[in-house]
């Protein structure tokens, strides 16, 4: 398991992503505008208020489904990237849809956040270029192994996260906002 690089890329594109539907989550007043409180815009306003521990732990999802399958089942690991149920669409899509629908029911966006960063992880695991596995049960009932990052490109790939992590801390702390992200999982 490759925390860093996981929860790194998770940030990044849950930030971006609610970004591009207009709901950031820098503003800090505490009454939201009136648009944003009408029920036709739920959605929105619960984007605005991502918690981003929830991402942190969604981008480990997958691995952790997997550990605790092996554990249940004492599967024996063929390959150090062998991958199985958490890295397959049959258990991240219907996580996915399932997270739209409580978003557009209650407004409530921890399920979406947890599905997404989940997602976000088979795209940068092997699995990605292991159809067999991402596509389980179609193309076969075998959970192929997947070839990694070679040792450097895994070393470079967690320095490079280590670094974005320390200058977020750094800049939270900057702006005295670190306890506060601690607290409520908003950057």
């Amino acid at each position: 398991m490759r925390s860093l690089p996981h929860i790194t890329i998770a940030f990044g594109a849950i930030s971006a992503g609610s970004r591009l539907l207009g709901a950031t989550n820098h503003d800090r007043t505490v009454e939201e505008p009136a648009e944003v409180k009408s029920p036709g815009n739920q959605p929105a306003a619960a984007l605005r208020r991502i918690d981003y521990r929830l991402v942190a732990v969604g981008s480990l999802l997958p691995d952790l489904v997997d550990r605790a399958q092996r554990a249940v089942f004492r599967v024996r690991r063929s390959s150090p990237d062998q991958h199985f149920l958490g890295h397959t669409l049959l258990l991240n899509l219907p996580l996915l849809f399932a997270g739209v629908s409580v978003l557009r029911r209650s407004g409530d966006s921890r399920l979406l956040v947890v599905s997404a960063a989940a997602m976000t992880h088979l795209l940068v695991d092997p699995v990605i270029r292991s159809p067999a596995t991402l596509f389980w049960p179609l193309l076969g009932l075998e959970f192929p192994a997947a070839r990694g990052l070679s040792p450097r490109l895994t070393a470079l790939t967690q320095v490079v996260a280590a670094i974005a992590v320390m200058v977020t801390v750094l800049a939270l702390q900057r702006r005295n906002r670190l306890g506060d992200f601690i607290r409520s999982g908003r950057l």
